[in-house]
């Protein structure tokens, strides 16, 4: 699936033809960004950033580019605990190697000996055009919680009647720990002295 944004793609031909360690500089602007792989069968789960904005440095390199900065926007999330959604702030890194895959003074395709091929870079098209969306989608993903909460406080749900306890109290006594563990909570340090022998 093709989930390329054109406000992430930037025409870096100029640069591909100054020196080694001349830079840009670029702004990052996109209203919206899909963050799944598509690999999703109801877009009712779509996971998407807004408003997604940044700052990258872009160096020329001896063999392409090198795009460094940090990219942040807001993830809509399900919580966690109470199962509301919520408005994730994100904030992410970006460093990432581009190589062109055309010359950018010849107009011949660049063919690389195996050993030069670098498997982490990201292609620069035939057009001379750096496509940001795929790294940006990466960056944002690991940045994201594992365990989304729309607070630290968050109460979560009622295990007896599903309400919002962030919302009321519905009055029900919540679940108590596992009878199993209490004889362990019983114990003390004191029962155990260090190096003694336990009968």
């Amino acid at each position: 699936m093709d989930i390329s944004n054109s406000d992430l793609v930037f025409n870096v031909a100029q640069l591909l033809k100054e020196r080694i360690g001349a830079t840009r500089k670029f702004q990052l602007e996109a209203p919206d960004l899909v963050l799944d792989d598509g690999n999703e069968e109801a877009d009712l789960n779509r996971l998407e950033a807004r408003n997604v904005r940044g700052d990258v440095k872009v160096t020329r390199l001896g063999d392409g580019l090198l795009v460094q900065g940090s990219v942040d926007a807001a993830v809509q999330f399900q919580c966690s605990r109470c199962l509301d959604t919520f408005d994730l702030p994100v904030d992410a890194n970006l460093e990432e190697q581009f190589q062109p895959t055309v010359d950018v003074m010849t107009g011949y395709a660049i063919q690389r000996a195996e050993f030069e091929e670098n498997d982490a870079a990201f292609p620069i098209d035939s057009n001379h055009m750096m496509d940001l969306t795929e790294p940006v989608r990466q960056a944002l993903l690991v940045a994201l919680p594992m365990k989304p909460l729309c607070r630290e406080d968050c109460k979560g749900i009622c295990v007896e009647c599903g309400a919002n306890l962030n919302e009321w109290d519905c009055g029900h006594v919540q679940a108590k720990a596992n009878d199993r563990w209490t004889g362990l909570r019983e114990l003390r340090l004191d029962d155990f002295p260090a190096g003694g022998n336990v009968n």
